[in-house]
């Protein structure tokens, strides 16, 4: 493993950058430069590694980690603590013959096939020759079409409001998350959104977004865009597209925290106080 990563200057201009909060950008630093980090770009990161090195606490680690998967720069998975960049390739050439050796023995130690499915289908993009690869790409491939039709399904109104049969909140619940009966967790969030006058409308597009965002739609992931999307008075996916052209584009720049709330601050506060705040005002 490297001692040190680069990071290109142009880091500071990229627009995706400049859109990002002070603790967004630290973080997003730390995420390419931190001690776990690997050759491929796809490595171990226990979420208590990353408190005790950031100095974040638990809470605020799981939002930016949340957020960044939202933003589709990361991929994370809960049960075996992987990460993978999911730019990094682009930006660090593995054409070396060394470098590519290394990288093919990091391969060898990722437990995630989807993380060495979609590195293969980037080095293909990127014209890596990638040899040691233990998947097969074509056999993936028609997956990933099977997954891009089913996309294309929903953009073109298969979950429409119009269509109420399908745009029931247990079925794009099934859609996202699988499974016929909805998670605890995520039952008590959905009706923690009612009981503040969000609709099934609101918490239909709430999960298609989430479902977007990610190739492993979670809670966390879920509740991230939800916050984000009140904090912004943002109803459905199409707004919340449009939200972030704005950003990217400087137009109108947003920042998710008020001063005096900033991420990486210890608070006894509910992760979801802004909801309890509207109970009382409306109280």
């Amino acid at each position: 493993m490297a001692v040190y990563r680069q990071i290109q200057v142009s880091f500071w201009q990229d627009p995706f950058v400049i859109g990002l909060t002070p603790e967004e950008k630290y973080f997003y630093l730390y995420l390419m430069s931190n001690s776990k980090t690997t050759q491929c770009g796809i490595y171990e990161l226990p979420t208590r590694i990353v408190e005790f090195e950031t100095g974040y606490n638990r809470e605020t680690v799981d939002k930016l980690l949340a957020r960044f998967m939202e933003y589709g720069k990361i991929l994370y998975n809960d049960k075996t603590q992987e990460i993978m960049l999911v730019n990094w390739l682009k930006y660090n050439s593995i054409k070396s013959p060394k470098v590519r050796a290394c990288v093919e023995k990091e391969l060898q130690l990722v437990k995630n096939q989807d993380y060495l499915y979609r590195f293969g289908s980037l080095c293909k993009e990127y014209g890596y020759p990638i040899q040691t690869l233990s998947i097969d790409l074509g056999e993936e491939e028609e997956k990933e079409e099977e997954k891009e039709e089913e996309k294309e399904e929903e953009e073109t109104g298969k979950f429409s409001a119009t269509t109420t049969d399908d745009f029931s909140v247990m079925g794009i619940y099934t859609k996202v998350f699988g499974g016929l009966n909805m998670n605890g967790l995520i039952s008590d969030f959905v009706m923690t959104l009612k009981k503040n006058n969000y609709d099934d409308n609101f918490i239909c597009e709430l999960m298609l977004e989430t479902g977007e965002s990610s190739s492993q739609p979670n809670l966390k992931l879920m509740q991230a865009i939800a916050e984000r999307w009140i904090k912004d008075g943002v109803y459905s996916r199409q707004q919340s597209k449009e939200e972030k052209e704005r950003r990217v584009n400087h137009e109108e720049p947003k920042r998710y925290y008020e001063k005096g709330n900033q991420l990486g601050r210890n608070t006894a506060t509910s992760e979801f106080a802004f909801l309890d705040k509207q109970n009382r005002a409306g109280a």
